[in-house]
């Protein structure tokens, strides 16, 4: 049995890395800016999504196996890429190297945004023990809280344009380094498809932080107890 070296657990976590960025943060992603994108149609609508979502059973469980822990992983992985490589865009200024730099740079400023996403949300729903049907309202307080300043737009801005590039030019890259796009043509068509997938996500986002800000609307849990 051959002994592994450390171009083989290199080249590992580099597929590691880029298989959790798609599967399942990328999916995941994309279901979160879809289901608050529902705050465009009526606050009643997105209330419903959220206590759906905090009444699925051993939803901690599923929290943890299905974001938290691969969330984690695909960061320290990010981090370790981006210290182990190169930053050369003065010496190649070619455009592949430029989006090489921005997934690396866009990686770092998604990582602080979710720290700060998730210590305003995630953990004071926990530390105040507000489920089930007591979440919605916890949760949509805090958004209009959040997007009652520019400096919570423009943060929250900068936090979903960050994720939604990182995650289409990532989803290029997975494609490609995993033989699914072959050939110039068929790579430069879905780099086509992925920008405009990035700009759909973008557009859903950037919609949601439009509709908090102009309408923030508080709620009442939709079932008592």
């Amino acid at each position: 049995m051959s002994k592994l070296t450390k171009e083989d657990l290199h080249f590992f976590l580099l597929k590691l890395h880029s298989l959790t960025g798609i599967v399942p943060i990328g999916i995941f992603l994309t279901f979160h800016l879809a289901i608050n994108s529902l705050r465009t149609v009526g606050v009643r609508q997105y209330q419903f999504s959220i206590d759906l979502i905090n009444n699925l059973p051993f939803l901690f469980g599923i929290e943890v196996l299905f974001i938290y822990v691969p969330l984690l992983l695909h960061s320290a992985l990010g981090f370790y890429i981006t210290f182990a490589g190169r930053i050369n865009v003065r010496r190649y200024p070619y455009y592949h190297n430029w989006m090489y730099t921005l997934q690396r740079i866009t990686g770092a400023v998604v990582f602080a945004f979710l720290v700060y996403h998730m210590g305003t949300t995630v953990v004071p729903k926990i530390y105040y023990g507000k489920e089930l049907f007591d979440a919605a309202p916890f949760l949509i307080d805090a958004m209009n809280r959040e997007f009652q300043t520019w400096g919570g737009r423009t943060l929250y801005l900068a936090g979903i344009f960050s994720a939604v590039f990182h995650f289409a030019n990532g989803l290029w890259g997975f494609c490609v380094s995993w033989g699914v796009i072959v050939g110039p043509a068929a790579q430069r068509n879905a780099g086509v498809v992925f920008i405009l997938f990035g700009l759909v996500l973008g557009l859903l986002g950037a919609a949601t932080v439009v509709e908090f800000s102009l309408h923030p609307v508080p709620v009442a849990p939709s079932l008592a107890g």
